[in-house]
C-alpha cells in the first residue's frame, strides 16, 4: 500500500490517496516493482551522501512540512 499526498506550496495537505500493489500494477507495473525492490533494500541512503542538489531539495520539503 502506498499513500500519495500532493503538498501545496506553503506545506499544506492538498489531497492525498492511497494506491495498492495491484492497482501500481494495473497503471504502472513498473512502479510496483521498483516499490518491492525499495521495500527489499536494507536501508535507505544517509543525507551526507546525497548529491547536494537533493539534500537541498530534501531540506525545502521538509521545511515546509515543519511550518
Amino acid at each position: 500500500m502506498v499513500k500519495v499526498i500532493h503538498v501545496a506550496e506553503d506545506g499544506t495537505e492538498v489531497a492525498a490517496i492511497e494506491v495498492d500493489d495491484f492497482t501500481i500494477e494495473v497503471i504502472y507495473s513498473g512502479i510496483a516493482e521498483m516499490l518491492r525492490d525499495a521495500a527489499a533494500t536494507p536501508a535507505a541512503v544517509a543525507a551526507g551522501e546525497l548529491p547536494y542538489a537533493e539534500r537541498q531539495r530534501r531540506e525545502k520539503i521538509l521545511t515546509r512540512l515543519r511550518t
